[in-house]
């Protein structure tokens, strides 16, 4: 399982910072078409409703229907593979339908409560813009259940190579056609259609051989979704307080989180560790090494995001309708969201955990902590002390190492045992590194302005933090599972 597994990590990373790179040209696209506006507001609004109540099945597929079907096959053979994973395909099929007309029911619903601060023009707004995502959600769902199929095969490449193909189809529909905010969701909705095509062509049709029971897949895929509807009340929560904010507030913060979120994808390697969290044997040893090499990547990071948040903003984004005014904001918000990635990105594999053990209480409890953190932080900055943008972003933060703190407490309850004072040492070690090479490089860095200062600190940022690595070379070839 070892080497399987290391292999596919260090496969899969390139292969993911291919796929960063490739959705960060699309977001350079829609940062230029419609820069920090109150219609792209509006988008994020929905957005965060298909977040919370569909894209959230990949989670879902991920945890539970990739690692069910991964050990049906492992155990009642091929047959019986393509027995569960064709049901769950049909399945799939009707759910697009059903979660496309849920959403549409939802943000109507729900638009007293996430857009409160929006005034009637913009709330009709939204219902109009609603009814594009359509294509994107009729789509999406059975893509995840092709995606899961191959998933437990171990054929992440082709997934992981298909969102590469979604992101360039979606892109140059958007960069084809951008006249409305409307042209943003049809053009991911483009996207996904053709990658769905392509990994359905990848997985084939085959009918089972022999007639057999099925597990219960939908079953258990319905209890963790509803499960994870507990944590969704946080989002609506979240969004309700950032619809007061002014206008492109939101845009901004869409941005700057955008950003976190890739790194965090990056440096979690988009989930690959799910399967091999689901054996039993090692698995203690396994969860450690993934937490060690995660803060000795993400620390870094962090330190690098916020010395250079605003030449990265800059760089990116400033062009067409993003001015240098949208530039300066989002980069104050990118700092302050940016502290928060080294808790995010360690979240991930232990969060996971609660899935594979069947422990579903403990995902309820981790929502309820961060529905509690969300409305007595945001209420507090937002609200009582009049922050605006910096203190959603500030709360975000806050969020994030509380339920840290409570997901850390809820693993050790699942017979998990992590050795945090390993993990700690390493994060020790990464932040002292890291601050090193801030101090040794911003004096550089900052003769320069835009993509030269990029260039210079961040050459010298990485050569700094990757001779100290090669020097712990020995230590890191362990934790990756050499010698």
């Amino acid at each position: 399982m070892r080497p399987r597994f290391i292999q596919h990590v260090i496969s899969t990373f390139g292969i993911t910072v291919l796929q960063q790179f490739v959705g960060l040209g699309r977001q350079i696209l829609i940062a230029a078409y419609f820069g920090l506006s109150r219609e792209y507001d509006q988008y994020l609004v929905i957005y965060a409703v298909a977040n919370i109540a569909v894209f959230n099945l990949s989670s879902v597929f991920d945890t539970v229907a990739v690692s069910r079907l991964a050990k049906v096959r492992e155990n009642d053979g091929d047959d019986a593979f393509w027995r569960n994973s064709n049901r769950l395909f049909l399945q799939s099929l009707f759910g697009g339908l059903l979660f496309c007309v849920g959403l549409l029911v939802a943000v109507h619903v729900l638009l007293p409560v996430i857009a409160a601060g929006f005034n009637d023009v913009d709330r009709a707004s939204v219902q109009e813009l609603v009814l594009y995502f359509t294509l994107w959600i009729l789509v999406i769902v059975p893509y995840y259940a092709v995606s899961a199929h191959l998933k437990a095969l171990w054929q992440f490449h082709w997934v992981f190579g298909a969102e590469i193909v979604a992101i360039i189809v979606s892109a140059a529909v958007l960069w084809l056609r951008h006249d409305t905010i409307v042209c943003l969701p049809l053009a991911y909705g483009a996207g996904y259609l053709i990658a769905f095509v392509i990994l359905i062509v990848r997985r084939g049709l085959s009918r089972a051989k022999t007639h057999g029971r099925t597990v219960g897949l939908l079953r258990g895929m319905a209890n963790q979704y509803l499960a994870n509807q507990l944590g969704s009340v946080a989002g609506f929560v979240d969004r309700y307080f950032q619809s007061y904010l002014e206008i492109g507030g939101i845009s901004a913060l869409g941005y700057a989180g955008q950003i976190v979120n890739n790194l965090s994808s990056l440096m979690t390697f988009r989930e690959i560790y799910v399967v091999p969290l689901s054996t039993e044997q090692g698995r203690n040893e396994r969860l450690d090494r993934m937490l060690q090499g995660i803060v000795l990547i993400s620390i870094p990071c962090v330190f690098f995001v916020v010395e250079y948040a605003n030449p990265i903003v800059s760089v990116l984004f400033q062009r067409g309708k993003f001015t240098p005014e949208a530039a300066v904001l989002t980069g104050e918000v990118l700092q302050i969201l940016s502290i928060s990635l080294a808790i995010s990105s360690m979240l991930g594999p232990m969060v996971r955990l609660f899935q594979i053990l069947d422990r579903i209480s403990y995902s309820h409890v981790l929502y309820l902590a961060s529905l509690i953190c969300t409305a007595a932080f945001q209420y507090l900055l937002v609200f009582r002390l009049g922050w605006g943008v910096y203190g959603v972003a500030w709360a975000t933060v806050a969020n994030s190492a509380v339920v840290g703190l409570v997901v850390a407490g809820l693993v050790r309850r699942c017979d998990v045992v992590v050795n945090w004072r390993s993990v700690l040492s390493h994060g020790l070690f990464a932040a002292a590194i890291a601050g090193g090479a801030s101090a040794i490089s911003w004096p550089f860095a900052s003769q320069f302005s835009g993509f030269a200062s990029l260039i210079v600190g961040g050459t010298l940022f990485s050569l700094f933090v990757a001779g100290i690595y090669f020097m712990a070379r020995r230590r890191l070839r362990l934790i990756i599972g050499f010698g």
